[in-house]
């Protein structure tokens, strides 16, 4: 097939005429993916018949971006030439990255495919790729693309390095200074079957509940590991949770719009609360045990009756999704942190916006309070963790150390320690009041999206996109 007849009928599939300018491609490209979203139709086929369709749509779309309009007056013969070095790939991969922290998921996949199309077995960009596509609501071709990534990851580390044409001289490396080895040990693992995004621990120290992309929440004894409940009812990934003060309750909120109110004890569903119509990504129970305020994709916070499950309040004031949520009980303070890159301080009881915390350059993807209620956590897109005073508003530090994302922060009991797990696969610990990095847990092989201390702070939990809870505990 000559490429002047490929090059029409990517022109085709658009709706659009041979020659057409780069405003009218993307103008044709957002209209038709808007058209095709699978969140449009409801028959399974249909979704299934719709992701086909959008990933034609995304393929023309990126063959029309690396088009050369000169070749138009060229021969039918002559084919278009594009570089395809591995830098011209990480050039895609990176265009890929930077729309996806802006939100911009469907820019985002059409840079991803081009990535691959450069290099097939860039495996970073199906994993991104992936993701992008399971913000827009395209399961399948996430699922597809999250196999595709685990296969070529697991086929790069079994190959073995190639050897250099002329070896090297060996050289004495100089030495390295020895990090201080960790109190943390792992004591158990427990797994899921996909994805953990959320883990927390009951008040009276008793039971742990984590979330999961397998639509799932597992209920465990925290001291022994075992799996107490299985709860199934979501049909879509599971992304946040909550305990009631007196542990015998959990709030767990989903991408499927929904939260659920689940009985500890038992394992049983009491009632389902559909007051967002958007996925929900933050959830928290009110000291008096009495509403749920929740967080998600359609930028407010909602406050419902937990008992009667109806809706009593709405807060606006963020411009993207709210990933987290923390009360100052003393101060009456609600906290949010959001993709707007913000956070802000709420009066419970008014229900009046405080102030807007915006020294991030990142999304605020967690917040946790000090147990004295005098300090406030933050992590970020931006790789740091920053501490404020929670009365005043003002930065007292910010603690650098991760290399990738951060998203999750939580507070020892003694309110002497930080932990924090970034997309960099680790756990750290922090001292507060030095803002000093003090261990480092590398025991994950994917993102650290959940951490949770014990009530006690003798141990601490992380949750995994490795599809594993890690329990660990301190021998100090």
């Amino acid at each position: 097939m000559s490429d002047r007849f490929d090059i029409n009928h990517v022109y085709d599939i658009l709706g659009l005429k041979p020659g057409a300018s780069v405003d009218q491609v993307k103008q044709a490209y957002r209209q038709m993916a808007k058209t095709w979203h699978p969140d449009c139709f409801f028959e399974p086929q249909q979704k299934l018949e719709a992701e086909e369709k959008i990933k034609e749509i995304n393929q023309a779309y990126a063959r029309l971006k690396s088009y050369q309009p000169n070749e138009i007056n060229q021969s039918a013969s002559t084919s278009t030439k594009i570089d395809t070095t591995v830098s011209n790939a990480e050039g895609f991969y990176k265009l890929g990255m930077e729309k996806a922290q802006r939100g911009k998921y469907a820019e985002a996949i059409e840079d991803f495919s081009q990535a691959i199309r450069l290099n097939p077995n860039y495996f970073e960009a199906y994993k991104y790729r992936g993701l992008a596509c399971s913000k827009l609501g395209y399961e399948n071709r996430a699922w597809s693309d999250f196999k595709n990534a685990k296969e070529l990851e697991l086929k790069r580390k079994k190959t073995p390095p190639k050897p250099a044409s002329s070896p090297p001289k060996p050289t004495t490396p100089p030495p390295k200074a020895q990090p201080q080895p960790s109190p943390w040990k792992c004591i158990h693992t427990l797994t899921h079957l996909n994805w953990v995004f959320t883990t927390a621990i009951s008040p009276d120290g008793q039971t742990l509940a984590s979330g999961s992309s397998d639509n799932t929440i597992k209920i465990w004894h925290l001291n022994t590991g075992k799996l107490l409940h299985t709860l199934t009812g979501h049909t879509k990934w599971v992304r946040c949770l909550a305990y009631s003060p007196d542990s015998q309750t959990l709030v767990s909120g989903s991408d499927d719009s929904s939260m659920m109110i689940w009985q500890v004890s038992t394992g049983k569903l009491l009632n389902t609360l559909k007051v967002h119509s958007t996925p929900v990504f933050s959830v928290i129970i009110s000291p008096d045990g009495q509403t749920v305020l929740s967080g998600g994709t359609d930028t407010t916070i909602k406050v419902s009756h937990l008992g009667m499950g109806q809706l009593l309040h709405i807060l606006k004031g963020h411009s993207d999704l709210v990933y987290s949520l923390a009360i100052c009980p003393k101060q009456q303070i609600l906290v949010s942190g959001s993709a707007d890159n913000t956070i802000k301080l709420w009066n419970l009881k008014s229900r009046k916006l405080l102030q807007s915390l915006n020294q991030h350059s990142g999304w605020v993807t967690c917040v946790a309070i000090s147990p004295d209620w005098q300090i406030l956590a933050s992590g970020s897109y931006d790789q740091t963790i920053k501490l404020w005073n929670i009365n005043t508003g003002k930065l007292i530090n910010t603690l650098a150390g991760h290399h990738n994302y951060v998203w999750s922060v939580a507070f020892s009991c003694d309110g002497e320690h930080l932990a924090s797990g970034s997309a960099d696969h680790t756990v750290k610990l922090w001292n507060i009041s030095t803002g000093q990095k003090l261990y480092t847990l590398d025991n994950h092989s994917d993102w650290v999206n959940s951490i949770a201390f014990s009530p006690d702070g003798k141990t601490l939990v992380s949750g995994s996109r490795d599809m594993t809870i890690k329990l660990w505990q301190c021998d100090i």
